[in-house]
This record gives C-alpha cells, structure tokens and sequence, in this order.
C-alpha cells in the first residue's frame, strides 16, 4: 500500500470528489475542509485494506478498481462503483471489522481516519463530523434497503420449501 495526504487544493482530486454521488449535493469548499483529514491510498491486487475482526478508525471512499467483500469464508459482495464507501460501522460504534476488503485489481481509495478528523479546528471538525455522518446515514440507509429485500426473499424461498 502507497498513502500520500490529499491535497484539497488539487482540482483534478476536487473534480473526481464532485463526481462522487455522495459529495456531488455538498459545496465544493466543504468537501475540500473535510478532506484534510484524508489520505489517498493505493491498493494492488492481493492486498488487504480491512482485516475481519481488527478495530481500526478509518472510513474509505472507493476511487477506482475492484473490492472483494469477505465475511469468515464468504464472499458477500464487491465493491467497484465510483464512491462506494466502506468502513463506516467502525467509525460510528467502534466496534471490530466485520468483514475483510481485499484489492481484487489496482484500487485507489480515499482515507479519512477519525482521529485526523478530530485535530481540525473546531468549526472544521464539526462540520466534517456532520458531512460524515450523513453519508454514513445515507450509505446504511441503502444497505438496510438491500437486506430487508434478501430478507424477504429468503422468506419466500423457506415458504416455497415448507409447502406454504
């Protein structure tokens, strides 16, 4: 893994920030006073980014590449979109990791460490903390969707096997 800190006062980086779906509504001067807390970091294939089980403070912004999602011996999903997020839960209750994110090809990511959060000034790291917040409320929100949906079509399928 490479890191280097983000540069909030490239416009190449602000421009791919603005494309992401959950900065593309935020002024672009309240994404550049979050993203000093943010380092960018580079993955190659093979190479862990979260481990299962391990407390760490970060929450990361996928960029680019491929993210395999693993939970004990399952694979349970991937990660590729432009902005997909992941590592949010531990930031929000400090608990352990619940799955393992492996680089499946090249990835570049966005790294934001809570306590890099929490060395900004006041009005910056209260704002930050909000912005944050209301991604992680929106990102749950999607996956809470998401399992409702299995949910029920698990149900279904039992349903059908019982002969209901």
């Amino acid at each position: 893994m490479r890191e280097v800190p983000f540069d909030p006062e490239n416009d190449d980086l602000m421009q791919r920030l603005r494309n992401v779906p959950i900065f593309d509504s935020l002024p672009e001067s309240h994404i550049r006073e979050a993203m000093r807390a943010a380092s960018i970091r580079r993955y190659e294939a093979g190479e862990t980014i979260i481990n299962e089980g391990e407390y760490d403070e970060q929450v990361f912004f996928l960029i680019f590449g491929k993210l395999a999602i693993q939970a004990g011996d399952v694979h349970v999903g991937t990660l590729q979109r432009l902005g997909d997020v992941f590592g949010e839960m531990g930031i929000i209750d400090d608990s352990p990791r619940s799955a393992t994110i492996t680089a499946e090809r090249t990835s570049l990511v966005i790294s934001l460490d809570k306590k890099a959060i929490g060395k900004l000034g006041d009005s910056s790291k209260i704002f930050t903390q909000a912005v944050m917040y209301r991604i992680f409320a929106e990102v749950l929100a999607v996956r809470l969707r998401e399992a409702n949906c299995a949910i029920i079509r698990l149900e279904d399928e039992l349903c059908k096997l019982r002969g209901k």
